[in-house]
């Protein structure tokens, strides 16, 4: 068998890195004192390589900090920052005070992180409630997370969850939009479509029970990763 396309390719250059220019980290400040403080929107500013747009946030003592903007937001909206903020859109406290069924996101793992999970165009958790000290919060997989009371959170949902929802009509746009993405391959033939000679996956016996379909070399060359790389189960649930 000879080489795949991404053995071909190698382990790739600078191609095929993530846009690197982000306007600023978008995190909490650092060793905020979580006292409340009024803030306030100044700008709202597009991140390049990132699937959200970016809010500046200028507090009273003018400091500045930048966050993913939540859906309702607009500049010279006032925020609140700290705790004992009230619940509105975009107001930033800790998730212990949060009230169960609010859509959150930019959760802290460990108070003082500035913001770990959630932040993402469309995405938010959902606060469920507090029970011994913790409290837990409803991801988008289902799961139920448990987080400290003291980590600081934003209310709303991440701005620009509906960038994927506009079709492309025409291949010319889909190639445009790779080629911003840090010039991307496109368009990419499915391993399924190939010939048995040019990929694992190819040959005229699809669906062959016999074929390998989990690779377990999770830190696998470039090639050897095809397939379900390291996967628990595949196929649909038995009842």
């Amino acid at each position: 068998m000879k080489r795949l396309k991404v053995q071909r390719r190698g382990k790739g250059s600078p191609r095929y890195e993530a846009k690197r220019d982000s306007v600023d980290k978008a995190k909490y400040p650092f060793n905020y004192s979580q006292e409340k403080m009024h803030g306030e929107i100044v700008e709202i500013m597009h991140n390049r390589g990132k699937s959200a747009p970016l809010v500046k946030i200028v507090l009273e003592n003018n400091k500045s900090f930048y966050l993913p903007a939540s859906e309702g937001t607009y500049v010279g909206q006032k925020i609140q920052v700290g705790a004992g903020s009230e619940l509105s859109i975009g107001s930033v406290l800790l998730i212990g005070d949060v009230a169960p069924g609010t859509p959150i996101y930019n959760v802290e793992n460990h108070p003082g992180d500035g913001g770990q999970f959630f932040r993402a165009g469309g995405s938010f958790g959902e606060v469920i409630g507090i029970e011994n000290n913790v409290v837990y919060v409803k991801m988008k997989s289902g799961e139920k997370r448990k987080f400290d009371p003291k980590s600081l959170c934003t209310i709303g949902i991440v701005a620009g969850g509906g960038r994927i929802i506009k079709p492309f009509y025409k291949a010319g746009a889909k190639h445009f939009l790779m080629k911003a993405k840090g010039g991307r391959i496109y368009p990419c033939v499915r391993g399924y479509a190939m010939n048995a000679v040019d990929h694992p996956h190819g040959g005229s016996g699809h669906n062959s029970a016999g074929r390998q379909k989990v690779t377990p070399k999770k830190f696998g060359a470039p090639g050897q990763k095809t397939g379900h790389i390291g996967a628990k189960r595949t196929g649909r649930k038995k009842k």
